[in-house]
């Protein structure tokens, strides 16, 4: 990947994007962001992180992939 970024560099709200996935993911690794049951209460799949202002890096919602794919519109993609 590092090879690959090289020629592939990521612009404007990509880079933002990267960016506040990169620093939560360094603070969950720290144990400084831990992982909450999903949102969507009664779920009990595993939490991944979501971001509604990707200014705000470490403020995260946590929703399993189903939901979270439902919050951005790609319910129609999961397999069923």
């Amino acid at each position: 990947m590092r090879e690959w970024r090289k020629t592939h560099t990521l612009t404007g709200e990509a880079r933002k994007k990267a960016n506040a996935r990169s620093y939560a993911n360094v603070y969950q690794s720290r144990g400084k962001l831990t992982p909450e049951p999903c949102a969507v209460k009664g779920c009990t799949g595993k939490p991944e992180k979501h971001h509604h202002d990707y200014s705000k890096p470490l403020a995260v919602e946590w929703m399993c992939r189903k939901h979270h794919l439902q919050s951005h519109g790609y319910l129609q993609y999961l397999p069923a």
